[in-house]
């Protein structure tokens, strides 16, 4: 899919600044070439993506005044053909991420996708429990993945991931860029609670899903290795 297509619609060109979507259409071939440095460095497809023109952030009713900026997430819907998988970014990460932040996000997301096949094609799905605060949903989010190494033959990709994502995304020149470019000029912000990362597919639609077999046995060797 175009990964801007959502910047087409009305609602997106009447919200934003020209400037900032022209920002925006302008580095979207930094997130093109990342997508493509995770596919080299794994061997593997990348799942579909899009920009969301928004800003996404998480909060929960018992932890008052925080605050969680969703830079990038999986999105899962139950479609026609089975299971549909994208990854969604936010537009900020575009306009004011650095190459080498947007490259370990995107290799992030790309290990919750596989991940989540992982669960789909093996039907471990019925024992993921909801997250009802930030901090337990930090927690899932780095407990369930498989190591950066055992994925990626990339060295650099991997540091850079483990650099940025020590504890949760390190990035503070992005985070600044965002409150006072974004947030203190009201534009707009989608608030997402934990819990509605919780989707309920039916089994029916996960064994009708055609998931890629070069994944499955990618999944099937770190699985091996991983023991």
């Amino acid at each position: 899919m175009n990964p801007l297509f959502k910047f087409e619609l009305p609602e997106a060109s009447q919200a934003l600044p020209k400037a900032t979507v022209k920002i925006i259409k302008n580095r979207i071939k930094y997130i093109n070439e990342g997508v493509s440095k995770v596919e080299k460095a794994s061997g593997l497809s990348y799942p579909p993506y899009y920009v969301e023109p928004a800003l996404l952030v998480s909060s929960s009713s018992t932890e008052i005044g925080q605050l969680g900026v969703l830079y990038a997430r999986i999105c899962i819907e139950d479609g026609i053909g089975g299971v549909q998988i994208w990854v969604q970014l936010s537009a900020p990460l575009v306009a004011y991420g650095l190459r080498s932040t947007i490259n370990a996000v995107l290799a992030h997301e790309f290990m919750h996708y596989v991940e989540l096949v992982r669960k789909f094609a093996s039907l471990d799905i019925i024992s993921d429990e909801v997250s009802s605060t930030l901090h337990q949903a930090l927690y899932s989010d780095y407990e369930k993945l498989f190591e950066p190494k055992w994925l990626f033959k990339d060295k650099s990709l991997i540091k850079n991931i483990n650099t940025k994502f020590s504890d949760g995304l390190v990035d503070e020149q992005l985070n600044r860029k965002t409150v006072k470019n974004w947030v203190e000029k009201n534009l707009p912000t989608i608030n997402i609670p934990p819990d509605a990362n919780v989707v309920r597919i039916p089994v029916m639609s996960i064994m009708r899903t055609n998931f890629d077999p070069l994944l499955k046995n990618r999944i099937e060797e770190i699985k091996r290795i991983s023991k």
